[in-house]
């Protein structure tokens, strides 16, 4: 049978003054980050075209998460760069920071600039003769704070390589396209690095025996949350006059309520997180991504072959 558990005001109270202390909060807590992404950079052999799908693509995948407000800086006057300047691939890595000023001066609170490494296309024939191509590509995404021109995070992603990310295709242009539309799942690992949600536990709403089967969490649609998304609980401790963070449980978004108000099934940790709230304890809860099935990881292990 299952039992409603109501939290009291004091206790979340308690809960969102912790939430404060932590870092990161204020940003978080006013809403989705203003996040500008420039144009990326590219060595002279790769296709102008081709870089422009890459991030083309990029752009879709992160505005798919919802987590952040990008702005694209072709969009905006100050900072758009001429065609044929972009054509030519005289571009900076690293950028300037002049641009970098402008930026935070339009409320920037984050910019990400892309490097193309490489966009390669192969030619094959099958046994009866038929011609296909197959493509690859790599390149490197950082996320940089515009204030100071300080780095946040960096990854490197490479698509089309092993047996399931394989593409084929009958012209080269179809190829490229294909294989830059991978970018479209994989950025959001670059997301969830980069732009980390966190928020508590504010009361548990459904129990099984002595566990913990559905709980309300502090963040909602103001964050960019979404169903299917995948939290880990985690509780504070001392451990030789420092702090850390253990993970107790894992958590799933069931349905997004409001602007600060997400109920998740507990996928993981149900009894703990119920003794922690039992006890008084405050539990934060921070983004982390999807768990792995053994699909998923059995076609990791065939890459690594």
């Amino acid at each position: 049978m299952k039992k409603i558990f109501l939290a009291t005001k004091v206790a979340v109270l308690f809960a969102l003054s912790a939430l404060m202390a932590l870092p990161g909060y204020s940003q978080e807590s006013a809403g989705k980050p203003n996040v500008y992404i420039d144009y990326f950079s590219r060595p002279q052999e790769v296709k102008f075209s081709w870089a422009e799908n890459l991030r083309s693509c990029v752009i879709e995948g992160i505005n798919q998460t919802n987590r952040v407000e990008l702005i694209d800086v072709d969009s905006q006057s100050a900072l758009a760069i001429e065609q044929s300047r972009r054509e030519s691939g005289e571009l900076s890595d690293g950028g300037d920071m002049e641009r970098l000023k402008v930026m935070t001066s339009e409320g920037a609170n984050f910019l990400i600039q892309g490097r193309v490494t490489s966009i390669v296309t192969d030619v094959n024939k099958t046994d009866d003769g038929h011609i296909y191509y197959t493509a690859t590509c790599a390149y490197t995404l950082k996320v940089i704070n515009p204030a100071d021109g300080k780095l946040v995070t960096t990854k490197n992603f490479k698509h089309g390589d092993g047996i399931t990310n394989l593409v084929t295709a009958d012209t080269k242009d179809e190829a490229v396209s294909k294989v830059c539309n991978q970018a479209i799942k994989a950025v959001r690992t670059l997301v969830d690095d980069a732009f980390k949600l966190q928020g508590v536990i504010l009361e548990i709403s459904a129990t099984k025996k002595d566990k913990a089967e559905e709980v309300y969490i502090s963040l909602g649609s103001d964050h960019g949350v979404g169903e299917g998304a995948y939290f880990s609980a985690c509780i504070e401790r001392q451990v030789a006059g420092r702090t850390s963070q253990k993970e107790i449980g894992q958590l799933k978004v069931k349905a997004v309520e409001g602007g600060d108000l997400t109920l998740c099934e507990v996928k993981k940790g149900g009894k703990e997180i119920k003794d922690a709230i039992d006890g008084g304890q405050t539990i934060i809860i921070k983004t982390m991504q999807k768990p792995k099935s053994l699909l998923d990881k059995a076609g990791g292990a065939l890459n690594s072959l």
